[in-house]
């Protein structure tokens, strides 16, 4: 599954560092801290602190709220889409966003000072200790998840194949729920793989910084640990 992650950087680029400009009372650097950690908690833990809406041009508490939303709705979708969910129900989508927001609640980083560049930019150095829980659900255990609901079914795999849309969703959901039961049984089990540690740079245009997406993009590529990669 391709984990590019186009929420993430929506979300770093709907909060510019509106905060970041030389008028200033607090130095770049401090200010630059802040939003970094600020946005890791918002997006990975959904803790919005008061220093963090300062320094982003988001209007309010509600509309951080809301991108958190969002952006636990794409890690649902993401989430299904590895444990190949192709026609999640609401309820299953409903119960994805629940397992992902136990899961990053383990979320493990460290923020770095800020390190303002020759060049202006902004550096920020971020250590990130991936989650390790998607590998403990196997291959096997996904497709024994499948036969399983196949056989209390009894249809036959040209049956499944003739199926409408609205009866493979019924299959489609029992088989959802089992893995989402096994991921959810997991999590006190959760361990992490080594330490990644993550440069992300921010960007100065007409006296505001941004991220840069490359950086936020490895960043939550990492921070669950989908295939072992990092164990």
């Amino acid at each position: 599954m391709n984990r590019w992650k186009r929420m993430c950087a929506a979300l770093a680029a709907a909060a510019l560092l509106a905060g970041l400009t030389a008028c200033q009372s607090s130095s770049v650097t401090d200010n630059a801290n802040t939003y970094v950690q600020g946005l890791l908690d918002a997006n990975y833990l959904g803790e919005i602190s008061t220093d963090y809406l300062k320094v982003t041009e988001y209007a309010d508490r509600e509309a951080a709220e809301a991108d958190y939303e969002s952006y636990m709705a794409q890690e649902a979708e993401d989430l299904l889409s590895y444990l190949i969910v192709s026609k999640p129900t609401q309820a299953v989508t409903q119960r994805a966003q629940e397992v992902i927001r136990a899961i990053y609640s383990h979320a493990q980083y460290t923020v770095a000072d800020a390190e303002q560049l020759s060049s202006g930019d902004i550096a920020v150095e971020v250590t990130v200790s991936p989650i390790e829980i998607i590998p403990l659900l196997t291959e096997d255990q996904m497709a024994a998840a499948w036969t399983s609901v196949k056989q209390a079914s009894g249809a036959s795999d040209e049956a499944i194949a003739a199926m409408s849309d609205e009866e493979y969703q019924v299959l489609d959901e029992q088989y959802a729920n089992a893995l989402l039961d096994q991921l959810e049984a997991l999590i006190p089990q959760i361990t992490y793989g080594q330490d990644q540690v993550i440069m992300l740079q921010m960007k100065e245009e007409d006296g505001y910084y941004s991220l840069v997406d490359s950086g936020m993009q490895k960043l939550d590529e990492v921070m669950i640990d989908y295939y072992g990669a990092y164990a």
